[in-house]
């Protein structure tokens, strides 16, 4: 299957003073949906399950200030609140999504990975989207080092995992959203071209956490520095900005574009 694009959307895309913020949910899939009937096969992955626990559970800290057991209730309480919100916005398009959780310990067993590419491939050329997240309920690579994991199939964040599923996919494009206009230089200018051997230089300039994320400017960079090293050119787009997800496939200028 040619042309799959994978589109990572970020928690601070979906934050809205720490609670899920429905309508730019509502606009993101409504444009994916458009992505798709433009004949692009797609797979997307969704950070939030936390953000969205936390407001279902009454908590008032941020996902950074959470211990990780907070962060694992809130994970386990809500991603399946944030799942149902999936099925149902894609299925008012007329459109069937599936949920598929990882963890790196899955990624670290050849057979495990194959199967889920496999799995990934056949919903999508069934017509489903599949819609993937870090299972953060029983990931333990915060409490102890997950031994035995190639560098090939590590991820800290959701970025790096949607640069694995791409690259693995062999995917035409992945775009990732987070809540910036793209990468920035000094001067607060949108660099809006970069090609692959460009990054690493750039990621070593740059710092950023996200407030509500744990990914940042340069986990982007490094996402798609191994997404483009693998053939995949790779936007980074505002989320919250409607629009910009149907020019990139319309192929017209939004955010930064790594070229492979």
């Amino acid at each position: 299957m040619h042309n799959i694009a994978v589109i990572k959307i970020g928690t601070s895309v979906l934050s809205n003073n720490g609670k899920l913020d429905k309508g730019v949910l509502k606009g993101i899939v409504d444009e994916i949906s458009r992505v798709k009937n433009m004949g692009y096969p797609v797979a997307v992955v969704t950070s939030g399950a936390i953000l969205t626990g936390i407001e279902a559970l009454g908590i008032s800290k941020k996902p950074s200030a959470l211990s990780l057991r907070e962060k694992q209730v809130s994970a386990a309480v809500g991603q399946p609140l944030l799942m149902k919100e999936y099925v149902e916005l894609f299925a008012e398009r007329g459109i069937k999504v599936a949920q598929i959780l990882v963890t790196e310990e899955d990624f670290s067993i050849k057979t495990c990975f194959n199967n889920f590419i496999r799995t990934t491939r056949a919903l999508i050329e069934s017509g489903i989207i599949p819609v993937i997240n870090e299972n953060d309920a029983i990931s333990v690579k915060e409490l102890v080092n997950v031994l035995n994991v190639s560098n090939l199939v590590r991820f800290g964040d959701n970025d790096r995992l949607s640069a694995i599923i791409s690259s693995n996919l062999k995917a035409s494009r992945l775009v990732i959203m987070t809540d910036v206009d793209g990468v920035l230089d000094q001067k607060g200018r949108i660099m809006k071209k970069l090609k692959s051997g460009e990054i690493e230089s750039l990621t070593k300039k740059l710092r950023g956490m996200s407030e509500y994320g744990r990914g940042g400017i340069r986990s982007k960079l490094e996402a798609a520095l191994l997404a483009s090293s693998n053939g995949v050119t790779v936007n980074i787009i505002n989320g919250k900005k409607r629009g910009l997800l149907i020019q990139v496939f319309e192929g017209k200028e939004a955010g930064t574009i790594i070229t492979p």
